[in-house]
């Protein structure tokens, strides 16, 4: 059995009434901080029915601050665990030196030492 296959005219009906954005291409002019030239990023930007760029670019605005807000929180509760983790990292090296310091051969460490001394005198 075939597929009912919608016309053009239905297809690009559908594509109206279901699209509420518009896009817009913004270029923004910036001095390079390497060379000191202007370079020129673009962007697109999509827009509501009823929205301008001005707008567009004042909600992006708002959105990066929030988010970047939202990070620093994250960012203050993070170093604290890591600062737990090396604490508990040292101890734990510090525990396991001795043990392996004592499971090392003391002809090996013999070997360390000669080698060590002819270094040291030149």
């Amino acid at each position: 059995m075939a597929k009912k296959q919608m016309s053009f005219a239905e297809k690009a009906a559908k594509h109206k009434s279901s699209k509420d954005w518009k896009t817009v291409k913004y270029v923004k002019s910036e001095r390079s901080a390497k060379t000191g030239n202007w370079r020129f990023n673009e962007n697109f930007i999509q827009l509501a029915a009823n929205e301008n760029l001005d707008q567009a670019l004042t909600r992006m605005e708002d959105e990066i601050k929030a988010l970047a807000k939202e990070m620093a929180s994250i960012e203050e509760s993070v170093p604290k665990v890591e600062e737990k983790s090396k604490e508990k990292a040292e101890e734990v090296l510090e525990a396991k030196v001795p043990e392996a310091e004592a499971k090392i051969d003391p002809a090996v460490k013999a070997e360390e030492k000669e080698t060590e001394q002819p270094a040291k005198e030149a």
